[in-house]
């Protein structure tokens, strides 16, 4: 005897954590991953703004900083470079002024030749500063810078009273050893952009220690100008649009540049409002991507459902209708006598009633989320008013069927359980012969339902075929099928066996008809 099992038994609590088959789980990977696709490209889209906004930033630095590079560069060569000193004796003539307010970061020198002479600046002049507090720190960075024998020198002592100045720098010529001091803030360094820049510039230009821009406990620097690199409320020390030159020959500094208030705000309203527009677009693009998956996996799922719900309903239909057809050309030929019409009759109307509730069921279950109806007793009666509705069909072909019920009852949803019995017995009675034998009995947890017949059978291959969608069996010999159909009975119970969890295995072989045993759950 072959024995082919189409669906294993699953018990109503493992229903929703299996899957119905390698094609379903394949199915629900690939889905998953378009999903995990999505997901990741709508992070990317996410921080394409970001990565954005930093491209759109360093582009307007540059197209900010390119036209005044050179002059910045300018401003650096000359804070670097010895400055050509006029002759003087007393430090008050007039060249020496001229001199001085060309070069107000000037802030000492003193001869090379003996004597060594030291003049110290005080305001518009020159004046030997020999009794000066400063004199002897002075005098040491000329002195390291002459034995050091080389042309810039980056002293690291602080004049009296000073508690964090500013860079200083000792050049030596032939003749004279210049101190230039950048005090930020000062009259002079004011001075000096002054003369590079003139009056009106919409920048300014400082010069940062290395690590200060890091630094959040230096108080604010009232230099009486804007913006202020420490403090300010707007930039802050942390400033993104700023410009550092970085020089190889002056270590432990940085010229940077920093744009006014106004112009800056203005370049970072542009870029907000545009970074604030990508992000947007971005989120919606991204949204609209997982969105789209996620409905179209949903429609297909349910499409899919719908159709499998619609062709079981109308098979459900095929038997009920044929008996009522039945009923109905037994009034029409007048077969009953006169004392039984009305209770033909009120069974018309019954079955119709029934067709309703099958038809008002199967649209509920389309239209509504659940996959499965509620889970009802399965007893010896339902059983029997169910061959008592097929009693007719069996009238109709002279056959007989014969039910053998124990004691024992199952649960199950008793809408899908009706149908899966009907295409059973409906299988049995149209393509098989002799008398069709309904059973139940109990196998440990498992309540069995078995419908046989004694028709020819099947043989192995075509066991192999049964339950294929539009598969039809054909004659040995002859042309054409064997019954009339569409071969879909049995595979629309296949779906519903596989939904509800139930079990189904078919037997058969040929001359001893075909058994289909129905395993639903013992319902104690």
């Amino acid at each position: 005897m072959t024995v082919r099992r189409v669906a294993r038994f699953r018990p109503t609590r493992e229903q929703d954590s299996r899957n119905s088959g390698a094609w379903t789980f394949l199915r629900k990977g690939v889905l998953r991953f378009l999903d995990l696709v999505a997901v990741s490209m709508a992070i990317l889209l996410v921080l394409a703004p970001f990565v954005w906004r930093k491209w759109k930033a360093d582009k307007v630095v540059d197209a900010w900083s390119q036209p005044m590079m050179s002059e910045i560069s300018r401003v650096e060569k000359d804070w670097m470079t010895l400055p050509r000193l006029p002759d003087f004796t007393r430090g008050d003539e007039p060249a020496v002024k001229e001199f001085l307010s060309t070069e107000p970061l000037v802030l000492a020198l003193r001869s090379r030749s003996a004597p060594r002479t030291l003049w110290i600046r005080r305001g518009g002049a020159l004046v030997r500063g020999e009794d000066a507090p400063e004199a002897a720190l002075l005098n040491t960075w000329f002195s390291k810078a002459e034995a050091d024998q080389v042309f810039i020198t980056l002293p690291t002592e602080m004049l009296p009273g000073e508690h964090r100045s500013g860079p200083k720098v000792v050049l030596q010529g032939d003749r004279w050893a210049v101190a230039k001091a950048w005090r930020e803030g000062s009259p002079e360094v004011e001075q000096f952009l002054r003369n590079h820049f003139g009056p009106t510039r919409n920048f300014r230009v400082v010069m940062l220690r290395d690590g200060d821009e890091g630094r959040k406990d230096l108080s604010p620097q009232p230099w009486g100008a804007e913006p202020h690199l420490q403090g300010d409320p707007y930039w802050g020390i942390h400033s993104a649009f700023s410009i550092q030159l970085i020089s190889n020959e002056f270590p432990g500094w940085t010229f940077t540049v920093i744009p006014f208030r106004a112009e800056g705000r203005a370049i970072q309203l542009s870029l907000r409002w545009q970074f604030a527009l990508a992000s947007l677009l971005a989120l919606f693009v991204g949204l609209s991507l997982v969105l789209a998956l996620y409905l179209r996996a949903r429609a297909r799922r349910k499409a899919t459902l719908d159709a499998d719900r619609m062709a079981s309903m109308t098979h459900s239909l095929k038997t009920p209708l044929a008996i009522l057809k039945f009923r109905c050309d037994t009034l029409r030929l007048g077969r009953l006598p006169p004392d039984q019409l009305d209770s033909q009759l009120i069974q018309i109307g019954e079955e119709a009633d029934r067709l309703s509730t099958i038809i008002e069921n199967a649209l509920m279950a389309i239209q509504g989320p659940a996959e499965s109806g509620p889970q009802q007793e399965v007893s010896p009666q339902w059983i029997q008013g169910v061959a008592e509705d097929l009693a007719p069909a069996f009238e109709a072909e002279n056959r007989r069927l014969v039910l053998t019920c124990s004691d024992q009852t199952g649960k199950a949803a008793l809408p899908s359980l009706r149908a899966a019995l009907f295409t059973l017995v409906e299988n049995a009675l149209y393509h098989g012969a002799g008398t069709v034998t309904v059973e139940t009995t109990r196998a440990r947890k498992r309540f069995l339902i078995k419908v046989s017949d004694q028709g020819p059978g099947l043989d192995s291959m075509d066991m192999r075929t049964l339950g294929r969608p539009f598969m039809r069996l054909r004659e040995r010999g002859k042309e054409g099928f064997r019954k009339d159909g569409q071969g879909l009975g049995l595979s629309l119970l296949i779906k519903v066996v596989e939904r509800e969890g139930w079990g189904l295995t078919f037997a058969s072989e040929p001359g001893r008809g075909l058994c289909a045993t129905l395993e639903i759950q013992l319902a104690c």
